[in-house]
């Protein structure tokens, strides 16, 4: 259904993404993660067409039959709230504070030309649908009368209103307490058609996907299964991740990636994870091909193939929030 080749996104001269290739099957749910400026969110925006002023994307993405990607911002408007949708990180900013509730649902329908009162109609209906209680009263109320969690259960909403093939979320419970932060991805899980999910959080991807993607430095370091990658991580970079996420005992040192993600136009040459691994070698100065059947990695000294201790990622992912709730 989604099929994205060779998506590299510049700012002048800058590389902020670099040939990232993927696909998403119908109904499917993947999983994109890895840490803030890995290039996670510029893939979703290049897939949008929302790429900030000064920043350009190349290559090739289509959604069925639509391409994506170096079209005209006319055809990419017939395409976003119908074809795909997108699920904003902080709702406050995603919602206008001067309408009120129901008519911004209805507007992404009247955009796409149903008539105006059948969409306010199908508003009230939609807000149900997220189990927003009192979804009449909540039509008429102005975002800043709601909580963070009603919030973006209208910005689901919104997503939902004309149906469409995919829809992306991106950190979407970030900002949300444990509890609706559950009830969040129980719903999304529950509602989406085609997903993709960006997150550094590796509870909630295991409680919502079935795939995974890793990106570190605007590349595709690993993808494949989730239980396959988080059981038997192979990159360096996602054996980091995991390791850094597992609970420790009391007084234990907690597991780290040495250094910090480089700022864009800095990752090192070759391997972009060299600089903070500590199995790199000389030969990691040339960039390693993404290779594998099914469960790719791009690494020159992967780890182990034995499986490792089942991961908290998968302990908890019939409740993503228990682990923060613990601490």
């Amino acid at each position: 259904m989604l099929s994205v080749d060779g998506l590299t996104v510049r700012a002048g001269d800058v590389e902020l993404v670099h040939d990232v290739s993927f696909g998403i099957a119908p109904g499917e749910r993947v999983g994109l993660i890895g840490e803030s400026g890995s290039g996670k969110s510029l893939t979703a925006l290049s897939l949008m067409g929302l790429l900030p002023e000064g920043v350009t994307a190349t290559g090739r993405a289509r959604l069925g039959e639509h391409d994506l990607v170096g079209v005209p911002e006319s055809r990419l408007k017939r395409l976003r709230g119908r074809e795909l949708s997108m699920v904003f990180q902080e709702p406050m900013t995603a919602l206008n504070p001067l309408m009120r509730i129901g008519a911004q649902v209805a507007e992404v329908m009247t955009l796409h030309g149903r008539p105006r009162d059948e969409a306010r109609a199908r508003a009230v209906e939609l807000l149900d649908r997220v189990r927003l209680p009192e979804p009449a009263q909540i039509a008429r109320s102005y975002p800043h009368q709601l909580s963070g969690g009603q919030r973006q259960r209208v910005m689901l909403a919104i997503a939902l209103a004309n149906d469409p093939s995919l829809l992306i979320c991106d950190e979407p419970t970030t900002a949300l307490d444990v509890t609706v932060q559950k009830q969040m991805l129980e719903l999304i899980a529950e509602v989406a058609p085609a997903l993709l999910f960006i997150t550094h959080d590796l509870a909630v991807v295991a409680s919502v996907c079935e795939r995974v993607i890793v990106m570190y430095g605007g590349r595709i370091v690993e993808s494949g299964p989730l239980r396959e990658v988080f059981s038997r991580p192979r990159h360096r970079y996602t054996q980091g991740l995991l390791a850094a996420s597992k609970l420790t005992p009391r007084g234990t040192r907690l597991p780290t990636i040495a250094g910090s993600v480089p700022p864009a136009g800095r990752f090192p040459a070759g391997c972009v994870f060299r600089n903070r691994c500590p199995h790199a070698t000389p030969q990691c100065e040339t960039a390693p091909d993404l290779t594998g059947d099914g469960h790719a990695y791009a690494c020159w000294h992967p780890a182990e193939e034995n499986p490792a201790q089942e991961h908290p990622a998968e302990e908890h992912a019939a409740d993503p929030a228990a682990d923060r709730a613990d601490h």
